[in-house]
């Protein structure tokens, strides 16, 4: 019977105190134990061509051990081929010498949907901002955000949410302002969403995350998650961004200035 135990709180990952009051340390080495399979890290792809912010970014995950780097590039052209490596996340700038990031999302998208991207930029002009939503990214941070959120950026984005760091979100917001959808009716033709969708849409455009937005709309996560994959599903699109855009760009959303 005692060993039977043993083997029940090796399993759930639990320590097993002595007399005494102080953690066994127990062996997994023990043939007959079933091995459980290590956590592995996320595996991860760096594009910058400044070569010191791809370098401080590299370092930044090597610190971390549930992050590995298996590839980075500093142009577009280097970085087609890192697609095929089927990351889980993209950390990626969009001006490159030869190219635009958005190319590298739409490629991602295509090949590894699964795969998460965050936008490491300076948000220096409107098309390139709009062009990376509608390409589909999961999060927009500015090139001076610190190691430390940098990393937790980068975990929040592998958990599903999408961060966008205040300053960035200044600059959607400028966008948002700049479009005239605030007394413009819904286009005839764009999907219906219902007034709890929109009202959702509204806070994720803002960049408020789903646990914060089921909060402030008094439900549950569990359905707030199903109001997401239900927009997702009307809009025909499979992402944060995606959805944001395609919103705007048919008046079913409006976000007036804070």
């Amino acid at each position: 019977m005692a060993d039977f135990w043993r083997r029940l709180v090796l399993k759930a990952g639990w320590k097993m105190l002595d007399v005494a009051g102080n953690a066994e340390v127990m062996s997994e080495q023990d043939p007959s134990l079933e091995q459980v399979e290590p956590c592995l890290p996320a595996r991860a792809i760096v594009v910058e061509d400044d070569d010191r912010l791809r370098r401080y970014a590299a370092d930044v995950f090597a610190a971390a051990s549930d992050i590995e780097v298996v590839g980075d590039a500093a142009t577009l052209a280097a970085a087609l081929p890192l697609v095929d490596l089927k990351p889980d996340i993209a950390l990626l700038d969009l001006g490159l010498p030869d190219g635009s990031g958005a190319s590298l999302i739409e490629a991602i998208r295509a090949k590894v949907p699964a795969c998460r991207v965050l936008v490491f930029t300076v948000f220096e002009d409107k098309a390139s901002v709009l062009g990376t939503l509608k390409a589909g990214a999961d999060g927009y941070i500015l090139k001076d955000t610190t190691a430390e959120m940098l990393l937790a950026y980068v975990r929040a984005t592998l958990a599903g949410e999408t961060p966008i760091s205040a300053r960035a979100a200044g600059h959607l917001l400028t966008l948002v302002r700049d479009e005239p959808v605030a007394q413009e009716a819904a286009n005839p033709d764009a999907p219906h969403l219902s007034p709890r969708e929109r009202e959702l849409l509204e806070y994720l455009a803002r960049g408020i995350s789903r646990k914060e937005a089921a909060r402030l709309m008094s439900l549950s996560p569990y359905t707030v998650a199903e109001y997401v994959q239900s927009i997702y599903r009307k809009l025909q699109v499979r992402s944060r961004g995606e959805a944001v855009f395609e919103a705007i760009q048919a008046k079913l959303i409006r976000i007036d200035p804070e």
